[in-house]
């Protein structure tokens, strides 16, 4: 009796909060997800319709991130437009490479990341990898979403690009997000960092997660990066995605 009872508190505390563990343990993580893609993806390369006026480069001069919209691409759930993060980050692009691409080491540097670990990595013959990675991050007690992302680094864009991994069940409905790259325009060594990531939810969630996830999120990332690569400027670019075809000669690890 005392058993029953216990486990239907249980139900009602999870269904209180939204996010039942009970639930969520009976998810087959290996089914695949419920679409292919809804979320527009984004294209590596520079964000071109991305314009940055005198005052944002007056705030990134004074080592601020500068929030800007760009248009959305219609038609896959971003019609409203999408939030780009710019950093101005005082160490080489290959010193940032090196931070973004050690994704296995990603928790202690993001904030509410719980676990991170590449589960596929893949070098492909055009050059680019393919990076998979299982992530879980938690915001608020009951609200913990495990997801998994299909990368692409494509080092002659300078960019990282990703979606879901479709072929497996993720909390989020969709991702889509950019790392990109740029020498900085006045200042040799140094690196202009561009940072988008949209999320698509399954469901209504409250406005601290749904604030912390689609805007503080993206300052916080490239808070940690511009501390991390400033810390190591002659960091390289990890060796198991370094390419001989590069513009610049790149330093020796």
């Amino acid at each position: 009796m005392i058993s029953r009872l216990l486990t239907l508190i249980a139900v009602f505390l999870c269904l209180l909060v939204g996010n039942c563990w009970l639930v969520e343990a009976k998810k087959q993580r290996n089914a695949p997800h419920e679409h292919r893609g809804k979320l527009s993806p984004y294209s590596p390369g520079p964000f071109d319709v991305l314009k940055l006026g005198p005052k944002d480069e007056e705030a990134l001069s004074q080592d601020k991130a500068v929030m800007k919209q760009i248009p959305g691409e219609g038609g896959k759930g971003n019609e409203g437009g999408r939030a780009i993060c710019i950093q101005d980050v005082n160490a080489p692009k290959d010193a940032v490479w090196n931070q973004i691409l050690d994704i296995d080491h990603y928790v202690g540097k993001v904030n509410k990341l719980k676990e991170c670990k590449n589960y596929y990595v893949k070098k492909n013959g055009d050059g680019t990898s393919t990076i998979k990675t299982k992530m879980v991050v938690g915001v608020i007690p009951g609200y913990s979403y495990e997801y998994y992302c299909d990368h692409i680094y494509s080092p002659a864009h300078d960019s990282v690009t990703w979606t879901l991994d479709y072929d497996k069940m993720s909390d989020f409905d969709d991702v889509a997000g950019h790392w990109h790259l740029e020498d900085h325009p006045t200042k040799p060594g140094c690196t202009r960092v561009f940072y988008a990531c949209d999320i698509k939810f399954k469901r209504a969630v409250p406005g601290p997660v749904m604030n912390f996830l689609t805007k503080s999120a993206l300052k916080q990332a490239t808070t940690w990066v511009k501390k991390e690569s400033e810390s190591k400027p002659q960091a390289c670019v990890p060796k198991e995605y370094a390419v001989a075809f590069v513009a610049t000669p790149r330093p020796k690890c």
